[in-house]
């Protein structure tokens, strides 16, 4: 993901932006804990937007990829999917 990662940035021509966000805490970190997600935090400025629109949309591919195969393996069902 890095690699793909870098290399949009690299193509936005940004090639500094290309690393992941040092400062979103760890698993168990509360918003407020981080540089990143706090009020006023990295989220918010051009690269922090850059990184989570990035981010998500990668998301967004793996759950349609994700449900293209269920769909595959579970034919003729009907199928949802719930996300938080």
């Amino acid at each position: 993901m890095m690699k793909i990662f870098t290399k949009v940035a690299e193509v936005r021509g940004h090639a500094i932006w290309a690393r992941g966000p040092d400062n979103a805490g760890t698993y168990n970190s509360q918003p407020h804990e981080t540089g990143f997600f706090c009020d006023g935090g990295d989220y918010d400025g051009f690269y922090g937007r850059f990184f989570l629109s990035w981010y998500s949309q990668v998301l967004i591919d793996h759950g349609n990829r994700v449900l293209s195969l269920a769909k595959l393996a579970f034919e003729g069902s009907c199928i949802a999917a719930k996300v938080s």
